[in-house]
């Protein structure tokens, strides 16, 4: 029977229901659930900032809106005397679509209060609706409407800050004060670079990280002390390293020099930032691939820095499941969660620790809850569409594969899974037609990274064990990403193969 999407969202934002199904318990662990406990009334200084509506005639100015929301988000977080929720964007968002009304979102998310709002760009001018409501009612405490230019961006999320938190809190001690009046830049056209450097790198596309590189460079021409701006450039590196993607023809080492260039300066400028530390972990484990030297202290120091942070708890995981502490890593993809209910990246991520564990039921219905907070993730159809072909689902799992070269962003491996799963529904003439065309096409097939070992996989599959071996053998760079890719189940045929053996030994400190 298929689970319906709204159910399965409630579960993921943490409801107290009963659903045996789920990839996800009610508190956040992996099934088997256990009987759920008499909720506890939330904090009375909680609140969460649901995602601000988009009302701009440009649908570009959404950067705008997802920016105000972040920042008055991380403002609130700043604060001692409140609990702020950071609840997904995209579950968020689905949630408003299947409950009745506000005070329901309240109660599912189990706050005390919401923050809710809309953003209408007119040229140079804002015009900013926003409310605080009571979660578990709906009453509004407070609502203000503000029609301000661009350049008073700053000074518009800082005083939407403080009457929310007046309005939770009352006074104010002096220190949280204080928190609400710093700033990350005194330059308004630099810190508009920035948001809208954010708004791109979160989509995760080549052209759109190549994008949020520029922004965050022209944030730092304007004030090169924005030390949030060269941490976000930093990682905006990282991103494109770590997903293969071309930037300018420059060639990997040079992009690696210029994060490390970009995050060194930013713990120069302020070592006690979270998300400094957080890229400096993720660059290190590029730099060190077999050793991971310094990447457990670096991402141990974001962390404790910021216990909020769900990004660094989730790419903490990562390169945790990268060490082979398939543990440790589930327990901070649940951290991550339980920051950030119903995070699609994290949810994928517990799916990829089950699979090459081959617990392909459990790693199914966490694929499963990505999709169903987030439809449209290329990489979730990807990996569901390599579990449903361990259980045999073979046309389900070309439907996943389709669905996932139609989305486009995934291109390259969604055809090494279609040429797997047109294989295994015995159309070898098409695999090898998908497979052919994806090595002669894509360039960077070329010199592949660790991900795309997933080819090596496909040619395995039609029986050309010498060539995959031939792809294997030119991944680079060699190191325990690779070894975690080669432990998937698609490669089990070559697994006692000498020449794989020796790229597993290689790949080892």
């Amino acid at each position: 029977m298929r689970r319906r999407g709204p159910t399965l969202l409630l579960l993921l934002l943490g409801a107290s229901l009963s659903a045996p199904l789920s990839a996800q318990c009610p508190d956040g662990s992996a099934p088997p659930c256990r009987p759920p406990a008499r909720a506890s009334a939330p904090s009375p200084n909680s609140v969460a900032v649901l995602y601000f509506e988009n009302l701009s005639r440009d649908t570009a100015d959404a950067y705008l809106a997802d920016g105000l929301t972040e920042e008055v988000t991380s403002r609130l977080g700043d604060l001692t005397q409140l609990q702020v929720k950071k609840p997904n964007r995209n579950a968020v968002r689905r949630l408003q679509d299947s409950v009745p009304d506000i005070a329901a979102v309240g109660r599912v998310l189990r706050v005390s209060y919401l923050v809710e709002g809309s953003l209408r760009r007119e040229g140079a001018r804002v015009r900013v609706s926003v409310r605080l409501v009571r979660g578990g009612d709906g009453f509004r405490v407070w609502g203000a409407a503000y029609n301000r230019t661009t350049a008073d961006l700053l000074a518009l999320q800082e005083e939407i800050a403080r009457e929310v938190a007046t309005g939770i809190a009352g006074r104010l001690a002096p220190a949280d004060r204080a928190a609400l009046a710093g700033r990350p830049t005194r330059s308004s056209p630099a810190y508009e670079h920035f948001l809208r450097g954010n708004y791109y790198v979160a989509q995760r596309a080549p052209r759109l990280a190549a994008r949020a590189i520029d922004e965050y460079e022209a944030a730092l021409r304007l004030d090169p002390g924005f030390t949030r701006a060269l941490a976000r450039l930093a990682y905006g590196y990282w991103l494109l390293l770590n997903l293969n993607w071309e930037y300018k023809g420059l060639p990997s080492d040079s992009l690696l020099a210029r994060g490390f260039g970009a995050v060194n300066q930013a713990l120069r400028q302020d070592s006690g930032s979270s998300d400094s530390w957080m890229v400096q972990g993720s660059l290190l484990a590029i730099r060190h691939p077999r050793t991971y030297a310094g990447v457990r202290a670096a991402f141990e120091r974001a962390v404790a820095l910021d216990p909020e942070n769900a990004e660094a708890h989730h790419l903490y995981a990562v390169q945790l499941r990268y060490l082979g502490e398939d543990s440790a890593a589930t327990a901070e993809y649940h951290r991550a969660l339980a920051i950030e209910p119903g995070r699609a990246i994290s949810l994928q991520g517990l799916g990829s620790l089950r699979f090459p564990a081959r617990q392909y039921a459990e790693a199914g219905l966490w694929f499963d809850s990505t999709l169903a907070v987030e439809p449209g993730y290329y990489l979730a159809y990807l990996r569901r569409a390599r579990v449903k072909l361990q259980l045999g689902e073979t046309e389900e799992a070309r439907g996943d594969a389709e669905t996932a070269m139609r989305l486009g962003a995934g291109t390259e491996l969604a055809a090494a899974v279609l040429a797997l799963a047109e294989v295994r529904a015995g159309d070898t003439l098409a695999a090898r037609a998908t497979l052919e065309s994806a090595l002669r096409d894509i360039p960077h097939l070329e010199r592949p990274g660790p991900t795309e070992a997933l080819f090596g996989a496909a040619l395995v599959a039609l029986g050309d064990r010498e060539r995959a071996l031939d792809f294997l053998e030119r991944v680079q760079p060699l190191g325990l990403q690779l070894v975690f890719e080669l432990r998937a189940p698609e490669f089990d045929e070559i697994r006692s193969h000498p020449r794989f053996q020796r790229l597993m030994e290689e790949s080892k400190p």
